[in-house]
């Protein structure tokens, strides 16, 4: 594990008035898809396709060897690499609309998970400009990961919580550790700890696995899980990436009864809804989910104050930049576009409610 308080940020620790202590707990996960800034980190080479175009040109030849250093010269994301616009304006775009599309929930989120953001820079703007005024107090991102094979990429977590201690790292098939099936290094699993208002403590783990390594991620977080009490409120949340077949033949199931997780009963299949749509098979997927320990069952006996309304899960698609629509009027997530600073992400969020027990 790895711990960095200067990757966290506590702004105060005065609870807001919204946070009362008989009120729920709503915690949401978001993909937000390659939130970048616009600086060229020279520590994380993946970051150059979301350079601007006068950046890019700028660096000559260097850019293009970069760009294929780590991209098959002719694919789709070396031509991005190259071809890329990834200016001021697309990235404050990106901000505001992200903030427009968080601000229209029903209600704002107490804890956000957010995978695919580059650096704490990304999420300090994100809540200082786009979400003012929303009390988001607690800012994590660590940017631990391994950047040539995790995308330049992190989870970050935002929060109106407090926050306890400092968050932590978990290394997923680390450089020179144990990596099943050939797994690369990718990124980096987050443990926070948050004070709910009554007081009690909530763990939650950051997730974004790689697709191909899904499974053996998934046990990585099991062994994690399993170093917490068995009475402790614990929540992973974020884009697990087991696509609906994952589901149907129930290898997803078995990896979640193997970690004590339990979740939602929306998650059962290829048909709408979900939260990211697959475009060759025409099939919805629950990549991005919320699972829970036993103690925050409702129908478990419970120590803790709290439990989840597994019921509440449901995707938030509450605002016109997350859809697009095609020819026959099918709707599906709308991924953001710098071309015309159009679109929100190629993934819809979702949520769930935390209430007391008692």
């Amino acid at each position: 594990m790895k711990s960095l308080l200067l990757g966290a940020t506590i702004i105060g620790l005065a609870m807001p008035t919204a946070l009362a202590q008989d009120k729920p707990v709503t915690i949401v996960s978001y993909n937000v898809q390659n939130l970048f800034d616009t600086i060229d980190d020279e520590n994380n080479p993946r970051d150059d396709t979301y350079l601007s175009k006068e950046a890019k040109e700028a660096r000559g030849k260097d850019h293009e060897d970069a760009c294929e250093s780590y991209n098959d010269k002719g694919s789709h994301y070396y031509k991005q690499c190259i071809e890329l616009n990834w200016g001021e304006e697309s990235y404050k775009q990106k901000l505001m609309t992200l903030g427009a599309v968080i601000r229209s929930f029903p209600e704002t989120p107490d804890i956000l998970v957010l995978p695919e953001t580059e650096n704490k820079k990304v999420l300090d703007d994100l809540v200082n400009k786009a979400l003012a005024g929303l009390d988001y107090t607690s800012v994590i991102q660590l940017d631990t990961s391994n950047n040539e094979h995790n995308r330049g990429i992190d989870v970050g977590i935002i929060s109106r919580l407090p926050l306890k201690g400092e968050p932590e790292t978990i290394k997923v098939f680390g450089e020179d550790g144990d990596n099943p099936h050939d797994c690369q290094p990718t990124r980096d699993i987050v443990k926070a700890q948050f004070e709910m208002p009554d007081g009690e403590t909530m763990h939650v783990f950051g997730v974004h696995s790689a697709y191909q390594c899904r499974k053996d991620a998934m046990e990585v977080l099991n062994k994690e899980r399993a170093k917490l009490p068995d009475d402790a409120n614990v929540v992973a949340a974020g884009d697990f990436n087991f696509n609906c077949t994952d589901i149907q033949n129930g290898e997803f199931q078995a990896l979640a009864r193997e970690g004590n997780w339990s979740y939602p009963p929306e998650i059962v299949g290829c048909a709408a809804p979900g939260s990211a749509f697959y475009y060759k098979d025409q099939s919805w997927s629950f990549l991005d989910m919320i699972l829970v320990s036993g103690a925050l069952r409702p129908d478990q006996d419970s120590n803790s104050t709290w439990f989840a309304d597994l019921g509440s899960f449901h995707t938030v698609v509450t605002h016109p930049s997350q859809y697009a629509q095609d020819a026959r009027n099918r709707v599906r997530p709308k991924r953001f576009n710098p071309d015309n600073n159009q679109g929100a992400s190629d993934h819809w969020p979702v949520l769930m409610r935390f209430l007391k027990r008692f």
